[in-house]
C-alpha cells in the first residue's frame, strides 16, 4: 500500500510539473489581483533556485549488511537475517540553482564546466525531522540562503518511514542511514548538470553522525563532510549528556546531576534493549552500541565539526575531546578501524573544528543551556514562539569553509 501511495504521488508530481506554467500565470494573476496572502510571495532561497524537482531513488543495505558480516559476535545465518536484502524506494527533492549570470553577479560557478557542485543534507532523529517541516527554517537559511546564490545544488531526502519514503524509522540504524545517503550520492553523480567530483555530504544532529560514518566508509566519493551539532562519542555517553542538562536545569547541584545522569543512561539503555515497547525506545536500541570513534579516526576527507557551545543535546566539550582522542587513537593504533572498513592513508585530513560560543543545538543565540531547550516543539506553528535568527558567525564560517572545499570563493 506504501508503495502504492509512492507511485500515486510521483504521477501527480509529474503532472503538476507538466502543467507548472498554467499554474504559475493562474498564482501571478492572482498575485496581482491582491487575492493571495502575502505568505505566498517568494521568499530569497526560493528567487535564488531555478528548480525545485521532485526526485526518487533506490536504497539498499550495502555498508550495514557488510558491517553485520562482519561481525564476529554474530552467526552468518544471524547477519544476513538483521540486514535483508530489501531495496527501498526513496522521496526526496532536488533544489537546483539559477545560472551563474543571472545571480547578481554573486555566483562563483566554473564558467568552463557549467557543472554544479552538490550537497546531500542530512536531517536528525525522529519522524518530524524532514526538509519540509522540523528543518524547514534551518534548510532556508543555512543552506539555500549561503550556497544557492554561489551555484551550489541542494539534495534533501526523506528518511526511511518518514514522509514518502518506505521503510521504518524506528528500525533504522546509523549505518542504514548512511546506506540511504551512499544512494543518495550515487543518484547525485549520474544527474546531468552536477559535477561527480564535487559533493558534500552535510548532517545536522543525528545526521551528522551518519555523514561522519559516510566520511570513512564512503569518503573517495566525497569532496568532504560536515558534522553539524553532532555527538563524536558513544551513545551511553550523548544520553548522560542530555540527562545531566535534564537534572541540573531542575536544579540539583552538578555533581548529584552528573552522577544520576549516568545511572539513568545505562538503565535506560538495558532497559529499551530489553523491552523496546515503542518506537523512539526501538530506535534507541537499534543506536545503543554505536560508537563512532573508529570512523573518526579513520576520516581521510576534509572534514567540518561545528560544535555550539550551549548545546542542550550534544557536549561541545566532549565532542572536541573525543575528536582529539581518535586522532591520537589513529596515530599510535593503525588497525584501529573496523576490519571492513579501508584502512586510513598517511596523508589523513585532520579536521576543522569550531565551538560556537552562546549557541543552542540548532545554532541559534541562546542566554543559556537551559532556555526552550528541553521543552521547544518538534513543529512550531504560528503561536509558537520566535526564535532567535541564525548565528551569523556560524553562517560565515560555515558557507566559507564549504565554498573553500568546492574551488569556489565568496565575491
Amino acid at each position: 500500500m506504501q508503495r502504492l501511495g509512492s507511485n500515486i504521488s510521483r504521477y501527480l508530481s509529474s503532472y503538476l510539473a507538466s502543467h507548472a506554467g498554467v499554474f504559475a500565470l493562474g498564482l501571478t494573476l492572482l498575485l496581482t489581483l491582491g487575492l493571495l496572502p502575502s505568505t505566498f510571495n517568494a521568499s530569497n532561497s526560493e528567487l535564488q533556485a531555478q528548480q525545485r524537482q521532485d526526485i526518487w531513488f533506490q536504497s539498499s543495505n550495502v555498508l550495514s549488511r557488510q558491517l553485520a558480516l562482519e561481525d564476529t559476535t554474530l552467526r552468518p545465518r544471524q547477519a544476513k537475517r538483521k540486514y535483508e536484502d530489501t531495496i527501498y524506494e526513496l522521496h526526496g527533492e532536488l533544489v537546483w540553482p539559477k545560472p551563474s549570470g543571472e545571480s547578481n553577479g554573486e555566483a562563483s560557478l566554473d564558467q568552463n564546466t557549467q557543472l554544479h557542485p552538490a550537497i546531500v543534507f542530512l536531517v536528525g532523529s525522529g519522524p518530524n525531522s524532514t526538509h519540509t517541516a522540523l528543518y524547514a527554517d534551518f534548510v532556508r537559511e543555512n543552506l539555500e540562503q549561503l550556497f544557492l546564490q554561489h551555484g551550489v545544488a541542494l539534495m534533501y531526502f526523506d528518511k526511511r518511514g518518514v514522509g514518502l519514503s518506505e521503510g521504518r524509522w524506528h528500525r533504522t540504524d546509523l549505518y542504514e542511514r548512511a546506506d540511504d545517503a551512499r544512494s543518495a550520492v550515487q543518484f547525485l553523480r549520474q544527474q546531468p548538470g552536477i559535477d561527480p567530483d564535487r559533493i558534500g555530504v552535510v548532517g545536522h544532529s543525528q545526521g551528522g553522525s551518519v555523514a561522519q560514518i559516510l566520511g570513512h566508509l564512503y569518503g573517495d566519493s566525497l569532496a568532504f563532510i560536515a558534522s553539524l551539532a553532532a555527538p563524536t562519542y558513544d551513545t551511553q555517553r550523548r544520553l548522560t549528556h542530555e540527562y545531566y542538562n535534564m537534572y541540573h536545569c531542575s536544579g540539583e547541584p552538578q555533581d548529584i546531576a552528573l552522577d544520576k545522569a549516568q545511572k539513568k543512561a545505562i538503565s535506560d539503555l538495558n532497559w529499551v534493549n530489553a523491552f523496546p515497547l515503542t518506537k523512539t525506545w526501538r530506535h534507541l536500541s537499534e543506536l545503543s552500541d554505536f560508537n563512532p570513534a573508529p570512523h573518526l579516526a579513520q576520516l581521510q576527507l576534509p572534514a567540518y565539526f561545528a560544535f555550539p557551545e550551549l548545546d542542550y543535546f550534544v557536549s561541545a566539550e566532549w565532542g572536541v575531546e573525543a575528536l582529539e582522542q581518535a586522532t591520537e587513537k589513529a596515530d599510535l593504533d593503525p588497525d584501529f578501524a573496523p576490519d571492513f572498513a579501508p584502512k586510513a592513508a598517511s596523508n589523513t585530513s585532520t579536521p576543522t573544528i569550531q565551538v560556537f560560543p552562546g549557541l543552542d543545538h540548532d545554532f541559534r543565540p541562546t542566554a543559556d543551556v537551559c532556555t526552550d531547550a528541553a521543552t521547544a516543539p518538534e513543529q512550531p506553528d504560528e503561536f509558537s514562539p520566535k526564535k532567535p535568527a541564525y548565528s551569523q558567525e556560524f553562517q560565515q564560517n560555515f558557507q566559507q569553509w564549504v565554498l573553500s572545499h568546492f574551488g569556489l570563493g565568496v565575491i
